[in-house]
C-alpha cells in the first residue's frame, strides 16, 4: 500500500498496546499498523480521499495524523476539533460541529459505533460526536463530499465514522488475556482536569471490555487574559462491550451512558444544564464463501435540559429574560437497524447491497411555571422522523491501475408532529400551525460514481461525482414560533429561527478531483491536491422576518427557506522527510491548507460559516521513545460573511503549538503548549459572543466575535497496567 509510505520511517513498536482494528474501508499496511498500535487509547484520525473510501488494498488513500493524535487528546476534549482535514464550528467544550467543505451539522452523516445519533436540542448542543471522548475513539474515518452510497443517505456534506475499540481476542484456545490502562491530564487554561480508564478480559472466543472517561473544566481565558463566561463544562462517558466469536462469525453488544451535568455555550443564549444519554447497540458480522454479512440494531434515549439565565452567564443583577429562569426540556430517541451484504462476484468484482432504518422521536417543551406562565410552551410535540433506505454498489478492479466504484440509493423520509401551544395557550400562531397539514413524505434518489487511476508508482488520480439528498430536520420544518420568545436560537449567531413545513429536501450535485504525487521510493515526499464543486438545489437558507430594528434585539428573526447555492474550494497537503539517521532520528516537514467559498445564489449573499484561506506547517521529530512537533497555523481575514445572519468579520491570525511525548516502558508522558505566544484572536467559525452581550459601557446588547482560547500548558500521563 502506497499511501502510508511517509509514515514507514516513523513507525515504531515501542508500545504493545491493544491492536487497533480497522475495517477494510481504510486498510493499513504493516508499518502503519505498528504505528497505530502505539496510539491505542488515543484518537487515531483517518481521512480517506473524497469519493474513495471503500476500496481495499492499494486503492485506499489514507492520511494519518498519528504523531498529533495523542497530544490532541491531552489538549482537547472535543472530538470534532481533532478531526484531520475538518473544520469545526465552535460551540460548547465538547460539542463543536464538524464542517466538511463548507457543509456541516445535519448535512454530514455522523455514525458513532455505527449509530446515527440525532441532536435532541434546538441548538444542537448534543451532536453525535459529543457522545464519545477523543480518548475512547480508536479510529475516526472522514469521507468528504461524494461518499459511497453504502455510507451515505440523508446527507450531502460527507460522512464521519467513529469507532471505539473493537474486540481483540486471545490468540490461542485456553489462553486468557487481561489488559488495563489509566490516564490523566491537566490543562492550565480553564483548569481542566480529566482522565480515562480501560480494562478488558478476553479468551479466544469471548471478550468483555470497559472504557470510561471524564473531564471537568472552568471558564477559559482568551489571549488577553479575559475570562469567557459560560464556557465551563463537565461530562463523563461509560462504555461496555461484550463479544463472542465462533469461526467467521462475530457477535457484539455495546452499551454506553453519558452524564453531562453542565456545559456552557458562550456563543448561545442558553446553556446546557443536564444531558443524559443511554445507548445500546448490537452487531453481527459473518464471513461466508460468497462474501460477508453485517447486521446491526440500536436504540438510544436522550434527556436534555437547558436554561437561559444560568448564574455564570450574566451578573446576578442582570435578568435579560425578565423571568429569572428560562428552562427547556427535550426528550429524544433513535432506533433502527442496518443489513449489508458484501458479495465477491469475481476476483475483480464486489457487489454490496443493503437496507437500513433510522427512526427518531423528539418532544420539546419549555415549562411555563418557572417563568410565571399558565401553560408550558410546546415547541415540538412528539415529533417523529423515519428514514428507510436501500442501496446497491458495484466495485470493479479493471486492472492493477484502474478501479471504479458506483452505486445508487433510495431513501424515503416520513415526518410528522402533534399540535402545539404557547405560554398563553393556543395563541393565533399556534392555532394556525395546528390547523395545517403537518405530515410530510420525501423521496430521495442518490447516486455516486468514482474512479481511480494510477499510471505508475509515483502518481495517482481520483475523480468522483455524486447526487446526494437531505431532508429538513425537526426544527427546520416544525419550529413554529415567530416572536422574540418563541423563535429558536441556533448556529451560534444570536438570531432567532422559525421553521417552514413546506421546505423541500436539499439536492446536491458534487464533483471532486484529486491528484497524489510522491517519490518513486515512496519514503521521501508526497503532495496531494483535491478540488471540489457542489451545487445545491433547494438549499435550506434563511429569509428575514424581522431585523434588529423591529425585534428590539441585536439579532434578527429569520425563517428557513429553500434557495440555490454553490460551494467550491481546494485542499492541499504535503509531507517531506528531512532526515532519517540513528543519531538524530527522523525529521519531517508537514503542511496542509485549503479554502472554501459558498454563495447563496438566490439572495446573492455569502453562505454562513465559510472558513477563509488557512494553512498549517509542522516540523515533526522522532528519535527512540521521544516524539515532538512544532506547529505553525495561519488563518486569513474573514470578510466573506453572511450579512443576513449578521455574521461578524474576523481578523487574520497566526498561532504556534508545541508538543512532545516520551514513552518509558509502559508509561507515556505528554506535554503540550497550545497557543504558545498567547495570541489574542477569534475563530472565524466561532459565532458571536452571547455571554458578553451586555458589556459594561455599551448602550445596549452588542454582538462581538467570540474570542478563542489563550495559552494553555497541557500535561498528560498514560499507564498500561
Amino acid at each position: 500500500m502506497k499511501h502510508n509510505r511517509v509514515l514507514d520511517d516513523v513507525a515504531t513498536t515501542h508500545l504493545t498496546e491493544r491492536q487497533v482494528e480497522l475495517t477494510k474501508y481504510c486498510p493499513l499496511n504493516d508499518a502503519a499498523s505498528q504505528l497505530a498500535s502505539t496510539l491505542a487509547r488515543m484518537a487515531l484520525v483517518l481521512a480517506c480521499s473524497p469519493g474513495w473510501a471503500q476500496t481495499g488494498g492499494e486503492q485506499a488513500a489514507i492520511v494519518i495524523e498519528a504523531t498529533a493524535a495523542a497530544a490532541r487528546w491531552v489538549g482537547n476534549s472535543d472530538t470534532a476539533s481533532v478531526l484531520a482535514g475538518v473544520d469545526s464550528a465552535q460551540a460548547g467544550g465538547v460539542s463543536s460541529l464538524p464542517m466538511i467543505h463548507g457543509l456541516g451539522d445535519d448535512r454530514i452523516r455522523t455514525l458513532v459505533n455505527g449509530v446515527p445519533i440525532a441532536a435532541a436540542c434546538p441548538m444542537h448542543m448534543n451532536p453525535p460526536l459529543s457522545y464519545i471522548d477523543p480518548a475512547n475513539a480508536s479510529w475516526i474515518e472522514v469521507l468528504p463530499g461524494a461518499t459511497p452510497v453504502s455510507l451515505g443517505g440523508d446527507s450531502i456534506g460527507g460522512t464521519i465514522l467513529v469507532e471505539s475499540a473493537r474486540p481483540t481476542f486471545a490468540p490461542t484456545d485456553g489462553a486468557v488475556e487481561r489488559d488495563a490502562s489509566v490516564s490523566s491530564f491537566y490543562r492550565s487554561n480553564g483548569a481542566a482536569i480529566g482522565g480515562e480508564a480501560a480494562a478488558s478480559m478476553a479468551t479466544s472466543a469471548f471478550i468483555f471490555a470497559y472504557e470510561g472517561s471524564g473531564v471537568r473544566a472552568q471558564d477559559y481565558r482568551d489571549g488577553a487574559g479575559e475570562k469567557i463566561n459560560a464556557s465551563r463544562f463537565e461530562t463523563s462517558n461509560q462504555h461496555i462491550t461484550a463479544a463472542y466469536r465462533s469461526g467467521k462469525n462475530l457477535y457484539e453488544v455495546q452499551a454506553a451512558l453519558q452524564y453531562m451535568p453542565y456545559e456552557g455555550f458562550p456563543n448561545a443564549d442558553m446553556d446546557l444544564t443536564k444531558n443524559v444519554g443511554a445507548f445500546i447497540n448490537t452487531r453481527y458480522q459473518g464471513g461466508f464463501d460468497w462474501g460477508d454479512m453485517k447486521i446491526s440494531a440500536y436504540y438510544d434515549h436522550v434527556l436534555h435540559q437547558m436554561n437561559g439565565n444560568t448564574p455564570d452567564r450574566y451578573p446576578p443583577s442582570l435578568n435579560i429574560t425578565g423571568f429569572g429562569v428560562f428552562p427547556t426540556l427535550e426528550r429524544g430517541q433513535d432506533f433502527g437497524y442496518r443489513v449489508e451484504l458484501d458479495i465477491t462476484a469475481s476476483a475483480r468484482d464486489t457487489l454490496r447491497f443493503g437496507n437500513e432504518l433510522h427512526g427518531q422521536t423528539l418532544d420539546d417543551r419549555w415549562p411555563g411555571a418557572p417563568v410565571g406562565a399558565m401553560f408550558d410552551y410546546v415547541s415540538i410535540n412528539n415529533g417523529t422522523r423515519t428514514q428507510l433506505g436501500t442501496f446497491a454498489e458495484w466495485e470493479r478492479r479493471w486492472s492493477g491501475r484502474w478501479t471504479t466504484l458506483g452505486g445508487v440509493r433510495n431513501d424515503t423520509i416520513w415526518m410528522d408532529t402533534g399540535p402545539v401551544q404557547g405560554y398563553e395557550g393556543i395563541d393565533p400562531t399556534a392555532q394556525s400551525f395546528n390547523a395545517s397539514h403537518r405530515a410530510r413524505t420525501d423521496v430521495h434518489v442518490d447516486a455516486t460514481l468514482s474512479t481511480r487511476y494510477q499510471p505508475d508508482d509515483q502518481e495517482s488520480y481520483s475523480l468522483a461525482v455524486a447526487r446526494k439528498n437531505r431532508s429538513p430536520n425537526f426544527y427546520e420544518r416544525y419550529a413554529w414560533g415567530k416572536n422574540t420568545i418563541g423563535t429558536i436560537t441556533w448556529f451560534g449567531d444570536g438570531n432567532g429561527y422559525t421553521g417552514n413545513p413546506d421546505l423541500k429536501p436539499e439536492t446536491a450535485y458534487t464533483a471532486s478531483i484529486s491528484g497524489d504525487w510522491h517519490d518513486r521510493a515512496a519514503r521521501l515526499w508526497e503532495v496531494k491536491v483535491t478540488s471540489y464543486y457542489t451545487g445545491v438545489q433547494d438549499y435550506i437558507g434563511v429569509v428575514a422576518i424581522c431585523g434588529p430594528a423591529c425585534s428590539g434585539m441585536p439579532g434578527s428573526q429569520l425563517m428557513f427557506a429553500n434557495h440555490r447555492a454553490r460551494l467550491y474550494g481546494t485542499d492541499v497537503s504535503a509531507v517531506y522527510a528531512l532526515s532519517n539517521t540513528p543519531e538524530v532520528g527522523v525529521f519531517r516537514l508537514t503542511g496542509s491548507g485549503g479554502f472554501v467559498r459558498g454563495d447563496d445564489l438566490s439572495t446573492q449573499t455569502n453562505l454562513y460559516h465559510m472558513m477563509p484561506l488557512h494553512g498549517t506547517i509542522g516540523l515533526e521529530h522522532q528519535r527512540g521513545q521521544w516524539s515532538s512537533a512544532l506547529e505553525f497555523r495561519a488563518v486569513d481575514r474573514k470578510t466573506q460573511v453572511d450579512t443576513t445572519r449578521l455574521e461578524p468579520q474576523t481578523p487574520s491570525y497566526t498561532i504556534l503549538n508545541l508538543r512532545t511525548a516520551y514513552q518509558w516502558r509502559s508509561v507515556r508522558f505528554d506535554l503540550a503548549i497550545t497557543n504558545l505566544l498567547d495570541r489574542e484572536y477569534e475563530n472565524p467559525l466561532g459565532g458571536t459572543w452571547q455571554s458578553d452581550l451586555y458589556r459594561p459601557g455599551y448602550p445596549g446588547p452588542t454582538f462581538h466575535p467570540l474570542p478563542a482560547s489563550g495559552r494553555s500548558f497541557d500535561t498528560g500521563v498514560t499507564v498500561r497496567l
